[in-house]
């Protein structure tokens, strides 16, 4: 029994490993999904600014083409005024005129204001760029690292399965049952535990006399009374 129970520890410190890893797994994906999202959530950021200052742009050129069909309607207006002949059309033709100054003033004013906003967005933009590149580089450079670490933890778990088949060849069948039972009820998956300096090495709970004179024979699978994990004596740590 005493070499089952020494292959428990053995087996308990590979299944740790190999749970490390399981939760790496799990993990390293999250971390990358997550950068992944502060890349996207700063690049539409950015990207809003841009496609403000396009739609302004836009706007502006607008603004400007009817702002110039309106002059030139103005224009044709004010020569007509030379060439009315009744105070009814040239009263008629003052307010066309009139309407038409309101209309270009409205659109001037459009135009200076789609110019300001522009001129504001323009710095904003520039130093976002440089904030967003610099950002996105370390970034990409993190997921990068991440995603080579992903990439070695199947071969790592094959390594590690490989030495557990190796342990667990060693080991009795009813013990080994026993420790894949507990594993799969205590939380953390420790299932074995050396005694230490007298008191279980899980729970830290001191064993009673007797239970560490029967511990220390070996003969049998002992478990903790407090957390249930399977106790093995070891020299070198107990008292």
């Amino acid at each position: 029994m005493k070499e089952n129970l020494f292959g428990l520890l053995d087996l308990q410190e590979i299944d740790k490993e190999i749970d490390a890893l399981g939760r790496s797994r799990s993990e390293y994906p999250a971390e990358i999904s997550k950068l992944q999202s502060e890349i996207e959530t700063d690049r539409e950021k950015f990207q809003n600014n841009r496609d403000r200052f396009e739609e302004l742009e836009k706007r502006r050129r607008s603004l400007e083409r009817d702002l110039e069909a309106l002059n030139a309607d103005l224009k044709k207006h004010q020569d007509r005024l030379y060439e009315v002949k009744t105070n009814k059309e040239y009263d008629a033709l003052q307010h066309e005129i009139g309407v038409l100054n309101v209309r270009i003033d409205e659109y001037e004013t459009g135009i200076l204001e789609a110019i300001e906003e522009q001129e504001g967005l323009k710095g904003k933009i520039d130093e976002e760029a440089t904030i967003f590149k610099q950002m996105e580089t370390e970034i990409l450079a993190r997921i990068k690292e991440l995603t080579a670490h992903l990439d070695s933890i199947e071969a790592n778990v094959k390594t590690w399965q490989d030495k557990r088949a190796a342990v667990e060849a060693r080991i009795e069948r009813r013990p080994l049952s026993v420790y894949n039972r507990i594993r799969q009820t205590l939380r953390g998956g420790i299932a074995v535990v050396p005694v230490e300096k007298g008191a279980c090495g899980g729970c830290f709970r001191e064993l009673a006399p007797q239970r560490r004179v029967e511990a220390r024979r070996q003969d049998q699978i002992m478990r903790c009374e407090n957390c249930g994990r399977i106790l093995v004596w070891r020299e070198e740590v107990a008292v």
